[in-house]
């Protein structure tokens, strides 16, 4: 994909880890990484280096494959899902089944006050959703 020069504010780049690409994953959906272009409109680093075999992936000489990158519209849309949460160094995370069928984190923090004032059931929440900058907003 030849990258945009500027992204609308719903739009964001996205790259997919199918879910046999993970390493030591339990997952059971691909994850997905939405991300922004830098004020310079380039690939943010962790962007572009995210999703790369790494040298247990792939042989010795052989050239590392990179995951394709689409550019995705996030709208809010019904269906989201809690399918568990992780504690980071720095950062607690929710780790969400986004209604395309790919797994997305945001602040643990964000889903709880959501949480709040939001039914669940079974995991999935009631109400439209999107997500914005590892958080989610509901649609009023």
């Amino acid at each position: 994909m030849e990258l945009p020069s500027k992204l609308k504010d719903n739009e964001y780049l996205l790259k997919i880890r199918p879910v046999s690409e993970g390493c030591f994953s339990d997952n059971e959906y691909p994850t997905g990484f939405l991300a922004k272009l830098t004020a310079k409109g380039e690939l943010q680093k962790s962007f572009a280096e995210w999703g790369v075999y790494y040298t247990w992936n792939y042989p010795r000489n052989s050239k590392p494959e990179v995951l394709p990158i689409t550019l995705h519209v996030e709208e809010f849309r019904s269906g989201w899902k809690l399918l568990r949460w992780r504690f980071g160094q720095s950062r607690n995370w929710a780790e969400l089944l986004h209604p395309n069928g790919f797994t997305l984190e945001i602040y643990l923090s964000n889903f709880l006050d959501i949480i709040k004032e939001t039914t669940s059931v079974n995991g999935v929440l009631e109400g439209e959703f999107m997500w914005e900058r590892n958080k989610l907003i509901k649609k009023l």
